[in-house]
């Protein structure tokens, strides 16, 4: 626990250092900006719910006729989006050489 905290850390952290259970390190989060909540407030008075439904329902006819777009929206609010991955391989797809060098203590005086 540093001085500059004023002891609050203890007070989220148990006595291994971890944080305890249903404690959050930054428990108010950052703040919405005024600007951000002006712009969520202004989109929900601009759609209502009905609006919404429209939007989806034309969203689930376009998909049905082949949109990708319209498919990829309606799985993003489903689903998700997908998880990106990423295969790693050496040269030709082959396996990645991998080099360990064992240092054994430093000279005098650079430590």
């Amino acid at each position: 626990m540093s001085q500059i905290d004023g002891g609050k850390m203890a007070a989220i952290r148990d006595k291994n250092g971890r944080f305890k259970k249903g404690s959050v390190a930054n428990p108010s989060g950052r703040p919405k900006k005024e600007r951000e909540i002006r712009f969520y407030e202004i989109t929900l008075s601009a759609c209502t719910y009905k609006d919404w439904r429209e939007i989806v329902k034309k969203a689930v006819g376009q998909a049905k006729r082949g949109d990708t777009a319209a498919r990829k929206f309606l799985a993003d609010y489903i689903i998700g989006p997908p998880v990106q991955r990423q295969e790693h391989s050496g040269a030709d797809g082959g396996a990645i050489p991998v080099s360990i060098i064992e240092v054994r203590g430093l000279p005098a005086g650079d430590e």
